[in-house]
């Protein structure tokens, strides 16, 4: 006689697709308990301060004793580098995960990135794949997502905005001096800026105030809750429901199996390191990129050897991210670029995907550039001395140093780039043998290095930002002389991948692990390929897309 479990439906992770699928599934009357390795927080527990969040993250990112990852070039290499947080503020921390910090852009992935193989062919060890769904089957969801969480933005001032079903529920953001001292010079060359789509509020909506244009964005939780992320507005609401649980402070680090198509419920471990297992009838990983890989590989069994949906040492495969790089320039005038929002600023979306000629480019896919940012995440006084590059000539410290910084501050902006690179064969994730977090387990090692292409992208996109630089009469211009090194992520995806394949993914077109009945993932490590773009939109459309089909499948019987 079966056991009854615990709950119907178990999510791991709160951020941005484990808080939708919460919602979503309670919502359809199912028992909901999502795990969240983080604490409780809530606005009351924010503030504007500085070194508290981007400089000592001591709120919204895990902490070394589970967090953290280590790197090596490739696979020949020993690891180069442990690092005991992930690094560039991605690792989510309390309900809402990386959305607590996030900058708030809403983008919807071009068509084209669904069909990347078919548009672009395969390159020598890529790894380019079709996606299983289309951005027609997405739209839908992407439409939920913007009025869920009231994104803000003008569809018609997008160039070549994929089709929209309904337009965006909020106007966009006003642009402060500098985001149009850019848009302005990027006019004068003939380029198309508009205001980026952005999950801040621009109106009062569904009970939360409008932005205050404070400046305190990305890097930091929003002190009136007027940027958007799951935890008020998804787990808010879910809150409501008898039916959902949510329980933090709750590090799962393995997934139970008692035969072999079927998984059982998980272990976690709470703050005072007392160990609980808990079942349910269907288990949902919905955690980041590096966190979904390592967990299956961590929950190796006599029926998962090789660790769970990895029977075609899939898992950990494909990982790819964005190459990102900034040109700075400085001004006769105040650009004061740290006031009001800094990541939803101007942007130029000429040179994405397969809108521009890519002959004699020697390589494929593209990238957006925008403008005006800050240094760092918001570019506040003590993170702008912390991330602005130096000019040549002057030290990182003394009475130079200091003119340059009191100079500096008032009167620069930084156009930044997002690029695309392919995923490779030779990219990846595993578990180092190694080194481990403060509780022991093996850390999460990514093995990656850019494709050759990206230089060539670089060497592309660089003198068209200077160009903007130098039409809006920058007195100086510096910087960008790179994209980040490979272990400074940038939206790491992949690791899960979805297809038709089992042979060449982890799980089918709607996240269920292939081979086991009741298992899903959720979140980028399901995206076989990247658009220039920010992905959390498309991720949430995804655990929208996901919500729906669970639901179907509840309702026929096959999964409970």
């Amino acid at each position: 006689m079966k056991i009854k479990s615990d709950y119907d439906v178990i999510i791991v992770g709160a951020g941005a697709a484990g808080g939708i699928l919460g919602r979503e599934l309670s919502d359809a009357g199912l028992s909901v308990c999502v795990l969240e390795r983080g604490p409780m927080v809530e606005t009351k527990d924010v503030t504007m301060d500085e070194l508290r969040f981007p400089i000592r993250q001591n709120l919204l990112w895990a902490t070394p004793r589970v967090g953290g990852m280590s790197w090596r070039p490739h696979s020949r290499a020993a690891t180069q580098h442990v690092f005991p947080r992930i690094p560039s503020l991605l690792d989510g921390w309390g309900p809402g995960g990386s959305m607590n910090h996030w900058g708030g852009a809403c983008w919807r992935f071009e068509p084209a990135t669904f069909k990347a193989l078919d548009v672009w062919g395969q390159i020598p060890d890529g790894a380019i794949a079709n996606w299983p769904l289309s951005y027609g089957d997405l739209e839908p969801y992407y439409t939920k997502f913007e009025y869920r969480f009231g994104i803000s933005g003008d569809a018609s001032q997008m160039p070549n905005e994929p089709p929209m079903s309904r337009p965006f529920p909020l106007p966009p953001l006003e642009q402060g001096y500098a985001s149009n001292h850019f848009a302005e010079a990027s006019r004068m060359l003939g380029y198309r800026p508009f205001p980026m789509p952005a999950a801040i509020l621009t109106r009062d909506y569904q009970g939360r105030k409008r932005t205050g244009f404070c400046g305190f964005c990305m890097g930091y939780e929003c002190t009136v809750d007027a940027k958007s992320n799951t935890r008020v507005t998804e787990i808010k609401e879910a809150m409501k429901n008898p039916n959902f649980t949510l329980l933090t402070d709750r590090y799962v680090f393995k997934i139970t199996m008692s035969s072999p198509n079927r998984v059982d419920g998980v272990v976690c471990m709470d703050s005072s390191g007392t160990v609980h297992e808990l079942t349910a009838n269907i288990i949902i990983v919905a955690a980041n990129t590096f966190y979904n890989v390592w967990l299956l590989l961590l929950s190796r069994n006599p029926y998962a050897p090789g660790g769970i949906g990895n029977q075609y040492g899939q898992v950990g495969m494909y990982f790819h991210q964005h190459p990102s790089f900034g040109v700075f320039g400085f001004f006769d005038q105040r650009m004061d670029v740290h006031i009001g929002p800094s990541h939803t600023v101007m942007a130029i979306t000429d040179f994405m995907e397969n809108r521009f000629d890519h002959k004699e480019l020697e390589f494929i896919m593209g990238g957006f550039f925008f403008g005006a940012h800050p240094a760092g995440a918001a570019g506040q006084p003590i993170e702008f001395v912390k991330s602005i590059p130096l000019m040549k000539g002057i030290p990182a410290w003394g009475p130079k140093f200091k003119a340059f910084v009191a100079q500096t501050f008032s009167r620069y902006y930084m156009i930044n780039a997002l690029l695309t690179d392919p995923p490779l064969k030779t990219n990846f994730i595993d578990l180092d043998p190694h080194a481990k977090n403060g509780l022991g387990f093996p850390l999460p090692r990514l093995t990656f290095s850019w494709s050759p292409m990206v230089a060539k992208m670089h060497r592309f996109f660089y003198p068209k930002m200077t160009e903007v630089l130098q039409a809006g009469n920058a007195l100086k211009i510096w910087g960008g002389s790179d994209v980040q090194s490979p272990w400074q992520l940038s939206h790491p995806s992949g690791g899960t991948r979805m297809g038709e394949n089992p042979e060449e993914s982890v799980t089918d077109r709607y996240g269920k692990v292939h081979g086991i009945h009741n298992l899903f993932v959720a979140g980028n490590s399901l995206f076989p390929t990247m658009s220039a773009f920010n992905p959390t939109e498309t991720i949430g459309a995804l655990a929208y897309w996901q919500a729906e089909y669970i639901k179907k499948r509840v309702f026929h019987g096959d999964l409970i």
